[in-house]
């Protein structure tokens, strides 16, 4: 895990299995194709984002595609950054967004202690870097910032990162971020947690 901290909350980056990024596609391809199914998991109206489509991940799934990854890349940012062994990890929500051209999700935090995203589909456009600024990109930011406001920053509040499949960020769940819309074709698909951990 590579650990990054461009200000007083630490974000951890690891990667996902190729396994776990296909179980949970297959996973969303059958929920997106099946009016009933994304019925069922609908989870729309318990997001901010202004997105296509939001489902939550059914416990079925989470055991069986992503749930011991997730549990071993928590223990090893509590371990990388804390210096602390995990005793117990409760993963309370596990969800898929689905970003087309002109989706977004605004500034947010999460539940819990601590939360995660991880990356299953990247459109080209992001991939080849045909967006222009932060389309497509996820930031981190602090809401500390320096002031006077002319002088130079003391305190950098803001880490934005470019994803990329297989990509697992790691965060604490009070950490603001948000996802910048994308103007070209194809989707932007990938999941998120929240756990409850014990330590």
């Amino acid at each position: 895990m590579k650990i990054y901290k461009p200000f007083g909350p630490t974000i951890g980056k690891t990667k996902l299995t190729l396994s776990a990024v296909d179980r949970l596609n297959k996973f969303s391809e059958q929920v997106s194709n099946n009016k009933r199914l994304s019925k069922r998991y609908d989870y729309d109206h318990r997001l901010v984002g202004s997105m296509k489509q939001q489902f939550r991940i059914p416990s079925k799934i989470l055991k069986i595609g992503i749930e011991k990854q997730i549990i071993k890349s928590v223990k090893d940012y509590y371990d990388k950054t804390l210096n602390i062994k995990v005793k117990k990890i409760r993963i309370e929500k596990a969800w898929i967004v689905s970003q087309f051209a002109g989706d977004f999700n605004p500034p947010h935090l999460h539940r819990g202690n601590i939360s995660g995203v991880g990356y299953l589909k990247i459109p080209s456009s992001i991939k080849r870097n045909k967006e222009k600024d932060l389309a497509g990109l996820i930031s981190f930011f602090d809401g500390r910032v320096s002031l006077p406001r002319n002088s130079p920053p003391l305190v950098k509040h803001r880490e934005t990162f470019k994803p990329r499949v297989g990509d697992l960020y790691i965060f604490p769940s009070f950490l603001m971020h948000d996802v910048h819309p994308f103007r070209g074709d194809g989707e932007r698909r990938c999941f998120s947690f929240n756990a409850f951990v014990d330590a």
